[in-house]
């Protein structure tokens, strides 16, 4: 029953990868809307800003592409690390997974609030509260399993 716990939970976190990666397509592919939304957070139209600091503009958009492309390898790191949990079942990993897995979404999450953009508040909270689930229901099985003291 507890391994089944374990599959499970890297089934869901396998697929939490999947969601980090198509999250950080949708910052790359959608930087427009997501400047009106960032921008609208603080009571500035982005067109005029664009339209009269076309420079600094193109920096805020390149950053936020930028931020996007770091969020894809992420992804695939919570994709292959879930994958060596489903294959062998060993605590260190998970301790990576969610270690790795905890500090990349809560940044993202702490962003999302600083920027008062609910797109991203929305966005990030689901892919945060999965990566809980997918972490918790396995915990028990790593918490009773007995490792040698070194």
């Amino acid at each position: 029953m507890n391994i089944q716990r374990v599959k499970q939970g890297g089934r869901i976190t396998y697929a939490n990868g999947i969601y980090m990666i198509f999250l950080g397509l949708f910052i790359i592919f959608f930087d427009n809307m997501n400047m009106k939304s960032n921008f609208n957070a603080i009571n500035q139209l982005w067109g005029f800003f664009s339209k009269f600091n076309p420079e600094i503009a193109n920096i805020f958009i390149l950053y936020h592409i930028l931020i996007g492309t770091l969020i894809i390898p992420s992804g695939i790191i919570i994709i292959y690390l879930s994958d060596y949990i489903i294959k062998r079942k060993e605590k260190t990993t998970w301790v990576m997974l969610f270690l790795f897995g905890i500090i990349e979404w809560v940044s993202l999450l702490i962003i999302s609030f600083l920027l008062k953009n609910t797109i991203f508040i929305i966005i990030t909270f689901i892919g945060w509260s999965m990566f809980c689930l997918g972490m918790l229901i396995p915990i028990e099985y790593y918490l009773q399993k007995n490792y040698r003291e070194y």
